[in-house]
């Protein structure tokens, strides 16, 4: 065998080995768009850190431009994430609604908000932990360039993050984030998305196969939980700049709790998504 050869036989054997995901990760466009990325991760507190947390569960309050009738205005959500397998239990008080995920099946109790419950169980979650869900397998991440925000002052770093295949409950293999980061600081200070979940895609009265978005989104406050930071506050916005459709804040975040595995099971009379899981 040649050596140059070597290094890589060496290298697999090793993945096999350790059965694990130390080999696994995103794919970047190149070294410049792994060192913004990887230089992002580490200003938000790092991966190893945020790995380590067992859990993640926050208060989500969401308050849509447009609505006048009382609490449904008015999102509010308690929602806690195992860190492992990404089971899901939420409790939306306002509404007296409860809707969890055990890893196979989404369920719901007295579900009333609209939107299909499958697409509201990682919905959040990936906007309060975006930076180190770059990490993900099957990431991909785009060749870096530099863009303006109105509003933000200077050139930013932009990259595009996109999918192998659905990602997670809810997603589409479509979906899209575009990050805007700033050179200085390496923070995630504001980002596009968009989606092409199928049953939110026919809710909507959109052509199947479509994309909805991007919505365009500004981070307006941060929040240091044992030394992760985290987007707490951010705004919704059909453009850079444009008019504020929605209003958002994460609060009592906590990284240090175990998850409620209970919680997550399916209660007695509860209502089973029966739509697809992720879209292809």
């Amino acid at each position: 065998m040649k050596l140059s050869n070597l290094g890589g036989v060496i290298a697999v054997i090793f993945c096999l080995v350790i059965e694990s995901n130390a080999c696994a990760g995103p794919e970047y466009a190149n070294d410049e768009t792994r060192r913004v990325i990887e230089a992002m991760v580490d200003a938000h507190g790092g991966i190893e850190r945020w790995h380590a947390a067992p859990s993640i569960r926050y208060d989500g309050i969401m308050h849509m431009e447009g609505h006048d009738k009382g609490q449904f205005g008015w999102w509010i959500a308690h929602e806690v994430i195992d860190q492992k397998t990404r089971q899901v239990w939420q409790d939306w008080p306002m509404a007296d609604s409860q809707i969890g995920y055990d890893g196979e099946e989404v369920w719901s109790v007295n579900w009333r908000q609209g939107n299909p419950t499958a697409m509201m169980v990682h919905f959040f979650y990936y906007f309060v932990n975006l930076p180190w869900l770059t990490q993900d397998d099957g990431v991909i991440l785009s060749a870096v360039e530099k863009a303006g925000w109105a509003g933000i002052d200077g050139e930013l770093y932009k990259v595009t993050m996109s999918y192998e295949q659905a990602p997670t409950v809810g997603k589409a293999a479509t979906d899209t984030y575009v990050l805007y980061i700033d050179p200085e600081t390496h923070r995630l200070v504001s980002y596009q998305y968009g989606t092409g979940f199928g049953p939110w895609i026919d809710l909507i009265g959109m052509p199947k196969g479509s994309t909805f978005g991007p919505m365009w989104r500004v981070i307006t406050h941060y929040e240091e939980v044992d030394g992760l930071l985290f987007p707490s506050a951010f705004h919704t916005m059909p453009e850079a700049g444009g008019k504020i459709l929605g209003d958002h804040i994460i609060m009592n975040i906590n990284v240090s709790m175990p998850f409620e595995t209970e919680k997550a099971q399916k209660p007695a009379g509860a209502d089973v998504f029966r739509g697809p899981l992720r879209t292809e």
